[in-house]
Parts: C-alpha cells; sequence; structure tokens
C-alpha cells in the first residue's frame, strides 16, 4: 500500500508520521486482588519502554518491554509499544503480531488498529489496512492519523469519493499538516474540483515549501486551469527541489511547450531520455515536442525508437501516423493509425485521424467509417461529428450532414467552421433564415478568434517588454490586448502585475480580481514578475 506522496505516476519515499505514543488501554491492566505492586511494576517498566522509544533507544526499550508482557501477558500498552519498536526497527513481521496481540487484550484501542493498518499496508496487504484504518476511525473520530491514512489509501487505490470524507477530516483535525493538505487537494481535482484542489495544494505548499510533490501537482492543476506561468513557477520549483522526479520534469517540458517555449522543452526532454531511456512519457512527449516545432523526421525517429522499446504502444504508433501524415507518406500513416486504432479501442484520435487519412487519399466510405467509429468511442466527438458531416455533404445526403453539423456544434459551440458548413447546408436545404443565424454566428466566431489570437499576441509581446524593463511599453500592450478581447484574463492578469509593480494598486487589484473571476486557476502573485 503506497502512502507516499507522487505525482501520480510513481512512489516516492513515504511520508512519516509521528507515532502515537500516548495509546493507552486501561482495559488490559485491569487489577485483580493480590496483584496491585506486579501492575504497578508492569505499569513502571511500559513507561520506561515508552521513554527508552522516545529517546530512540530501540534495543533498550524492546528488552524492558518484552520484560513487561512476560511479567503481564494481557498488557495492551505493552504489545503496542513493541509494535512501535518493531517498526522502527523495519521488522514489519513482529509489529504486526504485537498490534494484533494488543487488540487481543484492547480490542478498542484505536491507535493499535491504526498502527497495524499502516504496517499491513506496507506488507501490500491493501484491502486489510483500509478495514483496520476504517476502524481506528470509527472507534475514535478525532484521531488524525487514522483518518489520513484511511482517507490517503482510499486516493491510492482509486476511490477519490471514498477518499473525500476522511482527508476533509484529517484536515480539519491539523490544519498545518502539509501532506493532508497535498491528499485532499488530488482528491478534490480528481473529483473535478478543480479551484478547491487548488487551495489545498497551494497550502501544502505553502506549509512545506519543500514538499516537491505538491509543487507539481500543483503545477498541473495550474496548466489545466489555464495559468500556465504559474504553472510553470511550481513545476520548476518541484525540479529543483528532486531532480530525481522524471514526472515533474516531464510536466515542466509540457507546460514550456504550452507556452511557446519550445527549444527549453525539447532540451529538457532530451536530457531526461537520455537519463532515463525507459522513461516512455518523456519519449513521448519528445516527439510531440519535435512534430509542434515542424522537425517531423526527428520526431519520426523518436517515435520510432519508442516502439522498438515498446511495440504495443499505441499513443506512439498514433503520433508517429499523425507525423508521417504531415510527411505526406500517407500509407506508413495509415499502417501506423489503424495499428493504433486496434491496440485501444479507448483512443477516438486514432480512428479519427484515419478517416482523415482515407479522405485525403479519395476513400471517403471508408473515411465515414471511421469518423462514425471515433464517435461511438467518443461520442462528443464534435470534430469526428464534423468530418462525417463533410462527407455527407459532399454525397449528396444533405439532411445527415445537417445532423452531423448540429451535432458538432452542440459540443463544440466555438466552432466557426461547423457554424459555417451548417449555415451553407442549411441553405441547400432551403431553411434560409436558420442559415442565415448560423453564418452570422461563424462570421462573429471568426472575428473574435482572430481578435483572440491578437490579443494574445500583444501579452507576449508585453511580456517580452516587462523582461526589459520596459513597464510602460508593457502596460500598453497589455491594455491593447484588452482592447482587442477584454475577456483574456492573462491580459489582465499581466497587466496586474506590471501596474503593481509601478506602484499602482488599486488598479492592480481591480484587473487580478477580473483576471480571477475569469480563470479562478490565477492565484496571488508571489514575485514582482514571472
Amino acid at each position: 500500500m503506497p502512502l507516499a506522496a507522487s505525482t501520480g505516476m510513481r512512489v516516492i519515499a513515504p511520508l512519516v508520521l509521528s507515532i502515537s505514543l500516548s495509546a493507552s488501554a486501561d482495559a488490559g491492566q485491569t487489577a485483580q486482588p493480590g496483584r496491585s505492586s506486579g501492575l504497578s511494576s508492569v505499569a513502571a517498566r511500559v513507561s520506561q519502554g515508552r521513554a527508552f522509544l522516545e529517546a530512540g533507544e530501540l534495543e533498550r526499550a524492546r528488552a524492558t518491554l518484552e520484560a513487561a508482557v512476560a511479567q503481564e501477558p494481557a498488557s495492551a500498552d505493552g504489545h503496542y509499544l513493541l509494535g512501535l519498536v518493531a517498526e522502527r526497527r523495519k521488522d514489519l513481521a513482529a509489529a504486526a503480531a504485537a498490534f494484533t496481540n494488543a487488540l487481543q487484550y484492547a480490542p478498542a484501542m484505536a491507535e493499535a488498529h491504526d498502527r497495524r493498518g499502516f504496517v499491513l499496508g506496507q506488507q501490500g496487504k491493501t484491502a486489510e489496512a483500509l478495514s483496520e484504518f476504517a476502524r481506528a476511525v470509527q472507534l475514535k473520530p478525532s484521531f488524525f492519523d487514522a483518518q489520513y491514512h484511511l482517507g490517503a489509501t482510499r486516493w491510492w487505490t482509486r476511490d477519490p469519493q471514498g477518499a473525500l470524507v476522511p482527508l476533509t477530516a484529517a484536515v480539519k483535525l491539523r490544519p498545518r499538516h502539509a501532506e493532508a493538505r497535498y491528499y485532499l487537494g488530488l482528491t478534490l481535482d480528481a473529483l473535478g474540483e478543480r479551484e478547491p484542489a487548488i487551495l489545498h495544494l497551494r497550502e501544502a505548499v505553502r506549509l512545506n515549501p519543500q514538499l516537491a510533490v505538491a509543487h507539481a501537482r500543483l503545477g498541473v492543476a495550474l496548466q489545466a486551469g489555464g495559468d500556465i506561468d504559474g504553472a510553470i513557477d511550481h513545476l520548476e520549483a518541484a525540479v529543483r527541489i528532486d531532480p530525481s522526479l522524471p514526472d515533474s520534469q516531464n510536466s515542466l517540458a509540457l507546460a514550456l511547450t504550452h507556452a511557446g517555449r519550445g527549444d527549453e522543452a525539447v532540451s529538457l526532454l532530451e536530457a531526461l531520455v537520455a537519463a532515463r531511456p525507459a522513461f516512455m512519457p518523456a519519449r513521448l512527449n519528445l516527439g510531440t515536442a519535435l512534430m509542434q516545432q515542424g522537425k517531423l523526421v526527428e520526431a519520426a525517429a523518436t517515435f520510432t525508437a519508442l516502439l522498438e522499446r515498446d511495440s504495443g504502444n499505441a499513443e506512439a504508433l498514433y503520433n508517429l501516423g499523425v507525423a508521417r501524415k504531415q510527411m505526406d507518406d500517407f500509407g506508413e500513416a495509415e499502417i501506423h493509425l489503424r495499428k493504433a486504432a486496434a491496440l485501444d479501442p479507448k483512443l477516438p484520435e486514432a480512428a479519427f485521424t484515419l478517416g482523415v487519412v482515407l479522405w485525403q487519399t479519395g476513400r471517403s466510405e471508408e473515411g465515414l467509417q471511421q469518423f462514425h467509429e471515433a464517435i461511438v468511442r467518443k461520442p462528443d466527438y464534435a470534430q469526428a461529428h464534423y468530418m462525417a458531416g463533410v462527407i455527407l455533404k459532399q454525397k449528396g445526403a444533405t439532411a445527415d450532414a445537417i445532423e452531423r453539423f448540429r451535432a458538432a456544434v452542440t459540443f463544440d459551440p466555438s466552432s466557426a467552421e461547423a457554424r459555417l458548413s451548417l449555415g451553407q447546408a442549411l441553405a441547400q436545404a432551403g431553411q434560409h433564415e436558420a442559415a442565415a443565424v448560423e453564418l452570422a454566428r461563424a462570421d462573429l466566431l471568426n472575428r473574435r478568434t482572430a481578435a483572440a489570437q491578437a490579443s494574445t499576441f500583444a501579452v507576449s509581446v508585453g511580456k517580452e517588454k516587462v523582461k526589459a524593463g520596459d513597464y510602460a511599453g508593457a502596460i500598453e500592450k497589455f491594455r491593447e490586448a484588452l482592447r482587442l478581447a477584454e475577456d483574456n484574463p492573462q491580459a489582465h492578469y499581466q497587466l496586474a502585475l506590471a501596474l503593481r509593480h509601478i506602484g499602482r494598486m488599486t488598479e492592480a487589484k481591480t484587473h487580478f480580481a477580473e483576471a480571477r473571476r475569469l480563470a479562478p486557476a490565477l492565484g496571488e502573485p508571489r514575485s514582482e514578475t514571472r
């Protein structure tokens, strides 16, 4: 049972919690006539053994506690503390046996249930561990360790819904526990609650700035939420704190690619591939980054090398097919895309791209079949609906084409291309009023898209001016970006940073608040510049 913080792809060093040494099982120490002095001696030995354990003197603690349970076999506290000693000595079998003995004499000792669960988890007995944690929580809801262990283990067993309640309780019990915040953030993110997830992950890194995995997962969440600069900040922190985590480097490369810093992403991924040749995600993303730079030959070679190590990697086959398609090598593209589609029925993109290749090479009917297959795999696949509509319209099946185009705009209302095609098909069908509406919407979307692209470019120019120290010029560019697209959160955010730098705090706060309204993932800036 992994109880380690991780970016989600592998286990790293386990989190060590403070072990409760204050468990008490009065039931195991019930006095019997004529035995008061003996019990007093047992209690003294247990107390002395506890002191040795707290001091780290494990052998003296073991000897003292063994003497106590030899004198009084029903001493639940003695057995419990012996379990802690064995755990510290990494003797899991002895620890499990000792905690079992403690529970034999004190079935209601929540601490013993929790520690037994932790040991069972380390032995790979996850179901039994979960049962022990749940029992500990039932017996003592205010026991942080049990709530935390139960929640974290449920998260690791892909039960985020089950993890939510105990992790929420754990954070309430210890608000300043960074790892509990981290796991609660992961759980909320898995449940689609990105904003509260980001809040808890931010708090985790505030409480423990050296928790690399929390920086990494926060970076991934921020990128998904649209805060690419914040994502890069935290992913760079994760890599700096723990360079041994390949997931963090891989995620950083993806963020750099998304930010238009392709050369940096390629360099990082090349180094990662060289250092960890068997880490397939880095090879996959290296090929993708090279494709985005137009280096198709190098990208194809990267995917081919990956497939030599992992011939059943459907994503690599798909990407190799895409690279070959972009090189106009349609025959090879078709071979790889068919293999990818057959290997992974959950990969709708393979069927879709195969459909495009077949359509481009004059096999519209086969292409239409592949678009239908992509829709079966992903019913809300707007592009597949659109391309099916294109072929149906070309065949003269206008009514069926209209149905596909309507589905496309339903699943992607911002697609100007789909609305234009829908408008044209409606006009062909004599539905001129409806056609005019869709054509007008397509025109508006095209103008908005052009404005949004120009706004994004203005933001990038403004950021370059900030780097050069030209804040007046940067502010002018950020304002230009907002004139082009007033709903551009990055324009508001970068303008707020620049205004803050020159001391115009009131206006900066206004733009920062608007940025947060448009993109809640954007956090309070930590420094003068990004």
